[in-house]
Formats: structure tokens, sequence, C-alpha cells
């Protein structure tokens, strides 16, 4: 797995490409911007091809540390088979899912200058 990042109106994005299951969540929670609870980031799902329940289970977790720092982890871009998962867990629930990564930055934006 690769993982990207990017700033876009001062808001990280993160972006990992490839696969994200057991062999792959040591390197997202290792990801700088992800594990540093207090900072609020973007997660581009765009570039990944396939969501286990362990890659699932890391997003939760990751999104629970930021909370309780009281940052955020939204997510953007995903593609039919990672939204299929988010459908049948009923995932979506957990998490704030925007279309795209300018729309996802400005709500962070917006609800870090608010806070």
């Amino acid at each position: 797995m690769i993982i990207k990042e990017t700033k876009l109106n001062n808001i990280t994005i993160v972006a990992p490409e490839g696969t994200l299951d057991a062999s792959t969540v040591s390197l997202l929670n290792e990801n700088k911007a992800l594990s540093e609870n207090s900072v609020t980031v973007v997660l581009d799902l765009s570039h990944v091809d396939f969501l286990d329940s362990s890659g699932l289970g890391a997003l939760v977790g990751i999104a629970r540390k930021k909370r309780e720092k009281k940052a955020d982890m939204v997510l953007t871009s995903m593609n039919d088979n990672v939204r299929k998962v988010f459908e049948i867990t009923h995932a979506y629930q957990l998490f704030d899912v925007y279309d795209d990564a300018r729309s996802a930055a400005e709500h962070c934006r917006t609800k870090t200058a608010s806070q």
C-alpha cells in the first residue's frame, strides 16, 4: 500500500492506494497525520480497491482516537467496492462521508474554525 498526503485549505488529505486489509493496516496506523490524534484529516478512499473487516476496524479505531482529542477524520471518494462494505456493515453511521475531497476539506475547515 502506498499512502500519499496533500494539503487543501490547511487540511491534510491522506490518500491510501491499494488494499486495506490485515496485511496493510499497520501502514495506515503508522501514518503521521492519522496517528497524530489531535489533527483533523480527510481520508480519500478513491484508490482503495479492497477493504476488509481489519481495514474497517482500523478506520473506526483511528476516528475514535481523533474524536477523543477533539479532532476528526472524514471520508471521501469511496469506490463501489468500499461503499458496499460500508453499506453492509452500516459503517456510514460512524463517519461523515463526502463525495469529493474539496467538500470534505471545507467541512473540516468550517468545523475546526467553529471550535
